[in-house]
């Protein structure tokens, strides 16, 4: 036990017992088993700034953002986030006291990110006004502890909702009501593989300045459109794997209970209602050299 301390939250309850072999994070053995489920149900509030941030559309909770950074860094370390949006990423690296960087094409929404700052007295992070793909090529020479982000959707923020009219039981027909997403994504993609190429040069940009056996952490979800289910995560999970040496390490399921249903198909087609995001795990793995192998998952040593 010389190796271990046991670790007390604020309230002065017993978080578990933490190693100092622990390489990855600063979580005890008790709070990194519940961070290996699969599945993220756990609720999330809508404060820190939620009613200003909700003008971009595609904002994540930042209590989310701050466990997840938790999970895949260590205190102080540097997260980056190339499409930043509104700085969900950012407030959460603040929560957890980690650094952050931030890139974002439009300036309103940096602005409100300070601004959100500002209300909620957390200390802003470095941001960087200007289409991803130049920053990062600009800053490649500097090294990233982890990389996570909320990439674009594929025309999610500009996709019809089902076309025609929908009526209760005992109630008159009515139009089915616009989507309330807002359109968030400045570009609108011609095809889903011109999505693809544009999400694939973007993360292998930012793959290239993440430190060996770091982690890349990206948002995306799933989408029905034209009739059929399109499984972007799995998609963009192919082409990201082993560019910049990544390997696809799990697909979290973030369970987002604040997701309302709405009635789809009835009667004639089922259609499903997206109440989940998965958030696809990367690790940056570098082969020794001298043919040694690769870390051993339950020994922590080299092969």
């Amino acid at each position: 036990m010389h190796d271990k301390q046991e670790l007390f939250d604020k309230e002065g309850k017993s978080r578990g017992y933490y190693s100092s072999k622990n390489r990855v994070n600063d979580l005890t053995g008790k709070e990194w088993v519940f961070w290996t489920r699969s599945v993220i149900t756990k609720p999330y509030p809508p404060n820190i700034g939620h009613k200003k941030r909700s003008q971009h559309g595609g904002q994540k909770p930042p209590e989310l953002c701050r466990d997840i950074i938790s999970v895949f860094t260590k205190e102080n370390d540097i997260v980056l986030d190339p499409l930043m949006g509104v700085g969900g990423t950012l407030l959460g690296a603040s929560l957890c006291n980690r650094n952050a960087v931030g890139i974002e094409i439009n300036q309103k929404w940096i602005d409100l990110y300070h601004e959100v700052c500002h209300d909620e007295q957390i200390s802003s992070s470095e941001t960087i006004c200007s289409d991803a793909l130049s920053a990062l090529q600009s800053m490649s020479s500097r090294t990233i502890d982890m990389i996570f982000t909320d990439v674009p959707y594929y025309r999610m923020d500009r996709a019809r909702r089902s076309t025609g009219r929908y009526k209760k039981h005992d109630e008159e027909a009515k139009e089915t009501p616009a989507s309330k997403l807002s359109v968030f994504n400045e570009i609108d993609y011609e095809s889903e593989s011109q999505w693809l190429d544009e999400m694939e040069k973007i993360l292998t940009a930012a793959a290239v300045m993440l430190k060996p056996d770091g982690y890349m952490a990206v948002f995306i979800g799933d989408m029905y459109y034209n009739n059929e289910y399109h499984c972007l995560s799995a998609l963009l999970a192919n082409r990201l794997q082993n560019r910049e040496n990544l390997v696809w390490k799990a697909n979290l399921i973030w369970y987002d209970v604040s997701k309302k249903l709405h009635l789809y198909g009835y009667q004639y087609s089922y259609i499903p209602s997206m109440i989940h995001q998965n958030i696809l795990i990367f690790r940056k793995e570098i082969s020794l050299k001298n043919g040694a192998g690769p870390v051993d998952a339950k020994t922590n040593e080299r092969n």
